[in-house]
């Protein structure tokens, strides 16, 4: 049974949504393959950067839950598309089984197109009737939204914002800010005062391994504790392995924690430069509601880091989690100011019957929009990917 809310998000929606109608101007579609080629030079044309061709095939190809799923605006005079909503395929675990979402994805009106808002909402509303329609999907989300997308998207296409992550960091190390401040010279200082200030020790409890790419043990440990959830993105080997491991633009850090000899836990984490300074940001972690746990992958993955120079370790959650009371309990640890928030939404896809639907889809949609049962952390989206 859908809530109020629900109900008068889709009450807007019947109004406002339809497929865009073919005119004079553009025609719409949803894409086929061939018609990726022309995406990506919108995207390359509209965001500034150039993806490689590795890049392209890893983000668009290899994902192990389906192919993208896009609605286009072709140009009638040109012949080209001049806009493009694209969503990856996700499948999660949903109130005791499996279910299909889109991750709202690249979104691109091309900067010499007239009437970039009424297109951009065209796309948008083809993208919530199509990937229903076609692939049976009642659910996207996306993050690292911003306010005015949000606000846009709670007006026109019915998004929740269901999670606001607040980013916390540990210092691992006075280096970086010594060296800056004094140079040369500054990274003996730095590594001096880090003899006085150390990173909080382990417990005995778990034994951390180093993974270097996922197996059966991940997927037997997700098996036994994905019902803790009743919303989690799928963590299953092949999708962990695709979307850290493979990945050709990042390398990836993972660390398992064993107790008896079997997989406890582990956290992902990647180390990038943020300015002038090398840091850690924890991608996924999974703890399975253990508090200690969760602690003991934070600092074991901090401890790691700091040994290749990293300066800081981050990780954005959502309050009163346990991972957010797990990294508060770390001595040092700290929500910093420097890092915006990652605002979390979700829509509803409802296709083109927005009141047609079976109470089992309606049941699941409003599952999604509540942010209380997700399990989330900021790999679950393409980060900075």
């Amino acid at each position: 049974m859908l809530n109020d809310k629900l109900l008068a998000a889709i009450d807007r929606f019947e109004k406002q949504a339809k497929w865009p109608a073919d005119n004079d101007r553009f025609r719409f579609k949803v894409a086929e393959r061939d018609d990726y080629p022309q995406i990506y030079r919108l995207f390359e044309a509209t965001f500034g950067a150039k993806r490689s061709d590795e890049h392209v095939q890893w983000k668009y190809w290899g994902n192990p839950s389906g192919e993208p799923f896009c609605v286009i605006a072709i140009d009638q005079e040109t012949d080209k598309v001049v806009a493009a909503c694209t969503g990856m395929n996700k499948k999660a675990w949903v109130d005791g089984k499996e279910s299909k979402g889109i991750m709202l994805w690249d979104i691109a009106v091309h900067p010499d197109v007239r009437g970039g808002g009424r297109l951009f909402r065209d796309i948008t509303y083809g993208m919530q009737i199509a990937t229903n329609a076609q692939r049976g999907v009642n659910w996207g989300f996306g993050g690292q939204s911003k306010p005015t997308v949000i606000k846009m998207g709670i007006r026109w296409f019915g998004y929740h914002m269901i999670l606001s992550l607040k980013p916390w960091e540990l210092r691992l190390s006075l280096r970086p800010a010594c060296v800056q401040r004094f140079g040369t010279v500054g990274g003996l200082v730095g590594a001096v005062a880090d003899i006085f200030n150390p990173l909080p020790s382990l417990s005995d409890d778990y034994k951390m391994k180093s993974i270097q790419r996922c197996g059966d043990d991940v997927d037997v440990l997700l098996k036994a504790q994905r019902d803790l959830y009743r919303v989690s993105i799928f963590r299953d080997a092949d999708t962990l392995n695709w979307r850290y491991f493979d990945n050709p633009m990042h390398q990836h850090q993972m660390l398992g924690a064993y107790a008896d000899g079997k997989l406890a836990g582990y956290v992902i984490w990647r180390e990038y430069i943020d300015e002038t300074v090398l840091v850690g940001t924890v991608l996924d972690l999974w703890h399975g509601e253990n508090q200690q746990l969760a602690t003991e992958l934070f600092k074991a993955a901090s401890r790691s880091a700091k040994k290749r120079r990293v300066g800081f370790m981050r990780m954005a959650v959502e309050n009163e989690t346990t991972t957010q009371k797990a990294i508060a309990s770390i001595k040092g640890a700290a929500i910093t100011e420097r890092i915006e928030d990652d605002n979390i939404i979700t829509s509803m896809m409802l296709g083109e019957d927005p009141k047609g639907h079976s109470d089992v889809a309606y049941s699941e949609m409003d599952t999604i929009t509540d942010g209380k049962n997700w399990f989330y952390t900021q790999g679950d989206v393409d980060f900075r990917d």
